[in-house]
């Protein structure tokens, strides 16, 4: 296992491959290869189970991904299937939920080295957050991932400002986040942690758990 440092350079998603117009970074584009017989099939069953999630998270999504999901670079890419679950944690409370979100999908093999590269890149662009890479997680052909945490509060400005008010401002906390990717063949996958108690360990541990459902 080793850490990609591929840079070519969203989501899971991965997530942010799936956001439509994402074109972060300059990528060599591929013919898409067409997908096996319900390769969803497949990939359902590497989806974590609420049993191997920690204590307090619901199962809140869990759906096979089709093309219409995803933007035009990931379908550049080579997508094949894909396929998202996520869990839900409000013990802190509503307005301080933490989130596990797992991306699954298949690319060509050759292709997954660039498509980290650009989630990578993507996800390391807030200049509000402080990152740190997290040791490697010992899964898989190629991984990596960092965590997170907010430099300062994100600031809201909602209203329409007057000449005895300014806007009205709201300070709210960025999310932490712990994220990890890694790949066996032509399957990718992409554990990302947002909320009150994301760190490295538990996402380490929640990649851990799935890339055993690729044996």
């Amino acid at each position: 296992m080793n850490r990609s440092r591929y840079l070519i350079p969203a989501v899971l998603l991965c997530a942010l491959l799936a956001a439509a117009g994402c074109t972060a970074g300059t990528v060599p584009s591929a013919p898409a290869t067409p997908a096996a017989a319900s390769p969803s099939l497949a990939l359902a069953s590497l989806a974590l189970m609420p049993a191997e999630v920690p204590a307090g998270y619901v199962l809140t999504e869990r759906r096979e991904k089709d093309a219409a999901d995803m933007g035009s670079l990931a379908l550049q890419l080579g997508w094949q299937a894909g396929y998202a679950t996520t869990y839900t944690n409000t013990s802190s409370g509503p307005d301080k939920r933490t989130t596990i979100v797992q991306t699954i999908a298949v690319y060509p093999e050759k292709n997954i080295p660039g498509i980290i590269s650009v989630i990578e890149k993507q996800e390391r662009s807030d200049s509000n957050m402080s990152y740190s890479d997290i040791p490697s997680p010992g899964v898989g052909d190629i991984s990596g991932g960092f965590t997170a945490k907010a430099q300062a509060p994100m600031i809201l400005r909602t209203g329409t400002a007057s000449l005895l008010a300014s806007k009205a401002t709201i300070t709210a906390p960025l999310p932490d986040v712990a994220e990890v990717w890694f790949s066996k063949g032509t399957i990718f996958e992409d554990i990302r942690v947002a909320g009150p108690g994301a760190d490295a360990a538990t996402v380490t541990e929640l990649a851990r758990v799935a890339f055993t459902r690729m044996q």
